[in-house]
């Protein structure tokens, strides 16, 4: 049945190349907007890998501040970190180190049925992987799990080279060992199911060792050097994990499977049904009810798991046995079998399986019907491009659930500003950040590709920004019904612009701006003869009224307010202060405005600071309002109260100079025309 002798190496050599290009334009096809966005999970590997950036390097990192349980490996996230400062960060930088460890494990699974099984069942079962949904998919994640298909079939290759898996052996020299034990030892700290692969290498080698056929002294050495080598990488595993029971691995490779959750022949059958069948209804990981293979491949799979079986006393076929069933629990026992996430260590071994199965009936034909299955398989793969480029590509992100679990909303604008952000002023309406659950403002931020582009933030609710005096702009919603969350005010701001519809963006979540004319002109122009203020009466000069705009330090001036036109105040109600401030260069990155309300100019009877912009982020001539409000205490006695604002830096607590062309004059404004009347209760 020699697999050589069914198709040449040459050939063989040349469709994997072939077959490798088909599997990388699948790969990067679409890196930026599929998946449409960040799953929680990877946005929990995005924010770890952060902290590795930081310089926060751990063997386990704990879960908790990130609203999870548990701990996890740090080294995918320390590699990730360092591939992500060459490729920049965003979802291409962040996705680039999945679709290479993808390809990667491609050829070694190409290698690994090659030098077992023969060129025939190198190709085959490289093709199968290369056309899969969920090994499409898996490398685009931003997860551990991208690296296990990496890690066993690198693994069975160097078991492969090192022991005589042959009857004729040449024996390599030390690399395959070292490889080994570097492998194995290195997937300690990537992923807890490299405990099973570790158990699965370790029981071959003693089966090896155990055979009839004798290891030479040279491979016993050689594999006592391996041995050595992992025992000093796992080190430091151990030692943390002592140290940190609750957050180590061993607990973890089962994903906290328990028979009291799902019993365990229940999980199985619904493994098996998702292989085959009914697929995982999970939208995160699958297009509900496609199965992980197509029933054709799974019939070869089965040929070739039965070829296995019948040649167990052969190593090169109890090698795929071993590790499959050793790895099989982790696949299998989960709460919600199926789960193709569990099934990653597992595709190596299933495509390998597809590959000796082709192999065993290819073999068994005569001339013209392997011309027929050559026909076939050919159909074969094509069926599956097709069929993978049509739900992956179209119904799966299409998919409300998907879309959800995803954060769509903030992948889809995370895009846009990648292509327009350059092109046009951007301000993104961004809520108050939280330290759990990343707001859809950090997320956009996070996966655009474009780090340098200028953009402006505002939280939209007391504060916004118009760029360039209130030139063409656009303005991002970042969260849906974000319109019904900003002040009236602003609303009528925005109400002069222009709603975008596309199919590529969220409903309600870009609109286009242009307020020169009534910014400018109308508004801050009527304030300089609507909206008189006054010196602080200790400032040098004294109380003299004047109209605005007037100059700060720190590069911000202020351009006028609108007065009061309401009635009296009860003690206890809200006054609402709203003021327009320039940029004229370079602000404080930690400038904050206050906002007090005074029964003589020494008492603050209440008071607000607050700053709803980001300040570092505004550039000269930009326009921002801000929306104060101040509380009035309930035993407010009734009379007539002053308004004085005023802005200083929060690290210091200093106030920033008020000036007269270039005359200091204290460090406040009053508004005179901002009394607050508080009435008698």
């Amino acid at each position: 049945m020699g697999g050589g002798k069914l198709l040449s190496s040459r050939i063989g050599f040349a469709l994997a190349v072939l077959i490798l290009l088909i599997a990388a334009a699948l790969r990067l096809w679409d890196l930026t907007t599929l998946p449409p966005g960040l799953n929680n999970e990877e946005i929990r590997d995005i924010r770890i890998t952060e902290s590795v950036r930081a310089g926060r390097i751990e063997a386990f990192y704990n879960l908790s501040p990130l609203g999870s349980e548990g701990g996890r490996e740090g080294l995918y996230h320390v590699i990730l970190a360092t591939v992500s400062t060459v490729s920049g960060g965003g979802l291409i930088g962040y996705r680039i180190l999945s679709v290479m460890a993808n390809l990667l494990a491609l050829a070694f699974v190409y290698a690994v049925g090659m030098r077992l099984y023969g060129p025939l069942a190198g190709v085959t079962a490289m093709a199968l992987l290369a056309v899969g949904f969920w090994p499409i998919l898996v490398s685009r994640e931003i997860s551990r799990e991208t690296f296990l298909p990496l890690l066993v079939s690198a693994v069975l290759l160097a078991l492969a080279k090192a022991l005589p898996v042959y009857q004729q052996h040449r024996e390599s020299g030390t690399m395959p060992y070292a490889a080994l034990a570097l492998l194995l030892g290195l997937g300690f700290y990537i992923h807890p199911a490299n405990f099973l692969i570790t158990l699965a290498s370790m029981i071959f080698i003693v089966y090896m060792v155990l055979s009839p056929r004798h290891l030479s002294r040279r491979v016993l050495s050689f594999t006592s050097f391996a041995l050595l080598v992992l025992i000093i990488i796992v080190t430091p595993y151990v030692i943390s994990s002592i140290r940190l029971p609750a957050l180590d691995g061993a607990g973890r490779v089962f994903g906290g499977y328990t028979i009291a959750q799902r019993p365990p022949l229940d999980a199985i059958l619904s493994g098996v049904n998702g292989l085959f069948f009914a697929g995982d209804t999970n939208p995160t990981r699958n297009l509900p009810g496609r199965p992980l293979v197509d029933l054709v491949s799974g019939v070869l799979i089965l040929i070739g798991i039965i070829t296995a079986v019948r040649q167990w006393r052969r190593p090169r076929y109890t090698l795929l046995l071993i590790t499959t069933v050793i790895l099989l629990p982790v696949a299998f026992l989960t709460v919600d079998s199926p789960n193709f996430a569990a099934f990653t260590p597992l595709l190596p071994l299933l495509a390998l399986f597809f590959g000796l199965g082709v192999t065993t009936l290819y073999g068994s034909l005569a001339v013209n019907p392997r011309r027929i299955m050559s026909l076939g398989l050919i159909a074969l793969f094509v069926f599956n491009i097709v069929w993978t480029v049509r739900d992956l590509f179209g119904a799966w992100p299409r998919l409300p659930e998907t879309q959800a679990v995803y954060n769509s909303r903030a992948g889809q604008l995370a895009h846009y500003l990648d292509l327009t952000s350059e092109t046009i002023p951007t301000v993104i309406c961004a809520p108050t950040l939280s330290q759990l659950r990343l707001t859809n403002t950090q997320l956009i931020t996070l996966m655009m590709n474009r780090k340098d582009s200028p953009i402006r933030y505002a939280d939209c609710g007391t504060g916004m920004v118009f760029a360039n005096g209130g030139e063409r702009q656009q303005v991002i919603l970042s969260e849906e019904g974000m319109m019904d969350q900003i002040h009236p005010y602003l609303q009528n701001w925005l109400s002069y612009g222009d709603v975008q519809s596309s199919d590529d963006l969220p409903s309600d979540a870009v609109i286009i701006v242009d307020v020169s004319q009534e910014l400018g002109k109308d508004k801050i122009g009527g304030f300089t003869t609507t909206t008189p203020i006054s010196f602080a009466p200790e400032s040098p000069g004294g109380a003299q009224i004047i109209y605005p705009p007037v100059r700060f330090g720190g590069n911000i001036s202020f351009l006028g307010y609108e007065p009061e036109t309401g009635g009296a105040y009860q003690p206890g109600g809200v006054v609402t202060a709203i003021t327009y401030w320039r940029v004229d260069g370079p602000l404080p990155p930690d400038l904050r405005l206050f906002t007090h309300i005074l029964s003589d100019p020494a008492a603050i009877i209440s008071q607000q600071d607050t700053l709803s912009v980001v300040s570092s982020q505004l550039e000269p001539r930009d326009i921002f309002i801000q929306i104060s409000f101040v509380d009035l205490p309930d035993s407010t006695p009734a009379g007539q109260y002053e308004m004085s604002i005023g802005a200083y830096q929060r690290s210091d607590n200093m106030r920033l100079m008020v000036f007269d062309d270039n005359q200091p004059r204290g460090s406040r404004l009053f508004l005179v025309g901002k009394t607050i009347t508080v009435a008698a209760e």
